[in-house]
């Protein structure tokens, strides 16, 4: 669930953008309010930590506790460990790639080298990208203002742009340029996925599996490699329910599986091999024509999501990437960093950066606008969020860990808050109801959206019926419906915002009725490591954040400001 834009939630059978039938006017937010978030008493649920350490041998703890006491004293080592590195950072020009090559040229300018796989025509364009994408781009303003005039040389002498796709045998390198990079680089990032939950299977498999496969085979050739970075997302845990631990995925497993054989152990379930699932739908692809297999390829998808145990395509495929790269490590090191729903930055490099509507932003504008009067949804359903620069700085502490042993084992962090510092989904739209009450779009005609409670269901028929009548309801008292012409104009927008919504609330849905929450004792265990400056500059508590004030006075402005410039958008 980490990086999901607006755009690409799923396809719609009509031929009128988002931006028709939501934001068809020229709404922004009202001007005259500054962002001041009043005190409020908040009383946060936290969970106790259990490691499962076994403490039956008092001496064991005690050189345990030894050991840690040193480690938190003299810490990791983070901004030692990235000293001349070279980097290989795949998904470079995505939010969290972004994020992180900001915070590693900021707090650790010692840093080497870090090639760039970017998808362009030539190496012209992967210039211009780096330029138009990154260096350009205002999450950098900070280190702007460090350097000041020689703030691009500095950038340029360390970011090196690699024309490339993922998908591609040698990731679609040239083959000198690829040779040169195998020969340098310490340690690989992989930040490049397909995020769309409902993408047709094919292209969830070709980006999301396929991309792991070739990732691997690139890795191997880097003799110096200390270790691989891989971002998954929390959710690749699928229907399993309680307690989620850091366990990682074994080629052959599935939730179904698990949930079959935890009650009858002698049950069969036919085993998930991901170069099973690749070669099916390449049959496919040969026996169909064309137009027939993007339909079946869109519903496939979710059916064999279903049949082993996962809620959509996305997380189904992040899952069998994860085996992948399991079955192909041998000695390669590997970091799986499972993050849940990514949001905007917290503090670094400034508070409430944010590239693009994700995840939980589109419901929350639709709601500030007036458009989903309820929701498909628990209110008690916890939901997960974690800010971009605390996925960053876990991150790059992993790496210097894990990065110094050069252990050859597969290690899993959640970076997730529902297990030490829980927000339900009545809270965030409780947040969102009080923000847009305080700070209300405007609409084209100068009126002020006012926002209601949002309403709760826990069927898509009742659900279906509300928002038409209360659509309906907004159009009338808009009094829009006056002519003729007009009324069948707004009945055939009405009718595309209905289906639009429901089809929203059904992407969502697995969702907004999650019965799973997040252990991250490795993440917790990773803080303990830390020394007091690197806690500091390399923040990772999650359970000090306020909910309240994080998406009153962060969030929702943050969203605002990057995304919406102030308004939603005209036409």
């Amino acid at each position: 669930m980490t990086m999901l834009h607006l755009q690409n939630l799923f396809s719609l059978n009509t031929r009128v953008p988002t931006t028709k039938l939501f934001f068809e006017s020229s709404t922004h937010f009202s001007s005259k309010f500054s962002y001041k978030v009043r005190p409020m008493k908040t009383s946060h649920l936290t969970l106790g930590i259990d490691h499962g350490i076994d403490s039956s041998s008092s001496f064991i703890k005690a050189l345990s506790d030894h050991q840690g006491d040193v480690l938190a004293k003299n810490g990791i080592g983070i901004v030692d460990f990235f000293e001349a590195k070279n980097l290989f950072v795949t998904g470079a020009t995505g939010f969290l790639a972004k994020v992180l090559i900001e915070k590693m040229l900021r707090t650790t300018p010692k840093i080497n080298k870090i090639y760039l796989l970017i998808r362009a025509k030539d190496k012209a364009a992967a210039f211009d990208r780096l330029t138009s994408e990154i260096i350009e781009s205002k999450l950098f303003k900070c280190l702007k203002e460090m350097h000041g005039e020689s703030y691009e040389s500095f950038i340029r002498s360390k970011l090196i742009p690699v024309v490339g796709n993922i998908h591609e045998p040698n990731l679609g390198m040239d083959i000198i340029i690829s040779q040169q990079i195998a020969q340098e680089i310490d340690l690989i990032v992989d930040s490049a996925a397909n995020t769309t939950f409902d993408l047709r299977y094919d292209l969830a498999l070709d980006a999301n599996v396929n991309g792991s496969y070739q990732l691997m085979m690139f890795a191997k050739k880097c003799k110096n490699l200390k270790l691989l970075i891989h971002y998954s997302t929390a959710y690749a845990n699928g229907e399993r329910e309680g307690l989620l631990y850091e366990k990682p995925f074994i080629m052959g497993e599935s939730i179904t599986k698990e949930k079959l054989t935890s009650h009858s152990p002698s049950a069969k379930f036919p085993s998930l091999n991901a170069a099973n699932e690749l070669d099916f739908v390449s049959k496919l692809k040969n026996s169909i024509k064309n137009n027939e297999f993007k339909k079946i390829m869109k519903e496939l998808g979710a059916e064999r999501a279903k049949l082993y145990g996962w809620h959509d395509t996305y997380s189904f495929t992040k899952a069998m990437g994860e085996m992948v790269i399991d079955s192909m490590r041998e000695n390669i090191p590997i970091v799986i960093i499972r993050p849940s729903t990514i949001t905007t930055s917290y503090e670094q490099p400034f508070p409430g950066w944010i590239q693009g509507l994700r995840v939980i932003d589109p419901a929350i504008v639709f709601y500030g606008k007036g458009d989903i009067p309820g929701v498909l949804a628990d209110p008690n359903c916890l939901l997960d969020v974690v800010p971009v620069d605390m996925v960053v700085s876990a991150t790059m502490a992993a790496i210097a860990k894990h990065g110094y042993l050069q252990s050859p084992e597969l290690n899993v962090y959640h970076v997730a808050s529902s297990y030490v510092n829980p927000l339900s989904s009545s809270q965030l739209l409780n947040y969102s109801y009080e923000f847009f009450s305080s700070f209300p779009f405007v609409n084209s005609k100068g009126d002020q959206v006012k926002v209601n409670k949002m309403k709760y269901f826990d069927n898509m028929l009742d659900y279906s019926n509300y928002i038409s009548k209360e659509l309906l309801k907004q159009h009338d008292e808009g009094g829009e419906l006056t002519h003729e012409v007009e009324h069948s104009k707004m009945q055939m927008l009405l009718k595309r915002k209905v289906e639009y919504l429901k089809n929203f609330s059904k992407v969502y849905e697995p969702y907004g009725f999650y019965k799973g929450w997040f252990h991250n004792g490795n993440m917790q265990k990773l803080m303990e490591d830390m020394s007091e400056e690197e806690r500091k500059s390399f923040d990772i508590d999650l359970s000090k954040i306020n909910w309240r004030d994080y998406f009153i006075g962060i969030h929702i402005p943050g969203v605002k400001e990057h995304v919406l410039k102030g308004k939603i958008a005209s036409s």
